[in-house]
């Protein structure tokens, strides 16, 4: 009975998410860099959200080292030299947004969701904390 709750539960949320993305234009395209880019419009709220997944998670650990995806998971939101601490969380947030991140065994993921206002200025907060050095 509890699987029947379950498989029903999933199937509501599949079905609302397909309903929500229907007719709209999702896009798919991949950037000089090899940086794959999805664009799934979604009009039912003034804001935006921004993902970045990386085809690395708890699987890909050293035998014997494991936690370290999910380290580096948390490193994301620890600042850089410029923007020290909880810089990047702090500005998300006082702007109302949210942002947290997953780690999976196939994969490590994070969000940014902001207001539609702001999304230029957070996509540049996600370029300094993705770049190098």
């Amino acid at each position: 009975m509890k699987i029947a709750k379950i498989a029903l539960l999933v199937a509501a949320l599949v079905g609302a998410a397909a309903s929500a993305h229907a007719g709209s234009d999702i896009s798919h395209f991949t950037l000089a860099n090899g940086l794959e880019v999805v664009v799934v419009p979604d009009h039912r709220a003034p804001v935006v959200t921004h993902m970045i997944w990386y085809k690395v998670g708890a699987a890909d650990e050293t035998p014997g080292k494991s936690g370290l995806a999910h380290f580096l998971e948390h490193l994301m939101f620890k600042g850089t030299e410029k923007n020290p601490g909880d810089a990047f969380s702090r500005q998300v947030a006082e702007i109302g947004g949210q942002e947290n991140a997953f780690t999976a065994s196939d994969y490590t993921g994070f969000f940014q969701r902001v207001p539609r206002d702001n999304q230029g200025e957070r996509r540049a907060t996600i370029r300094v904390r993705m770049a190098p050095g």
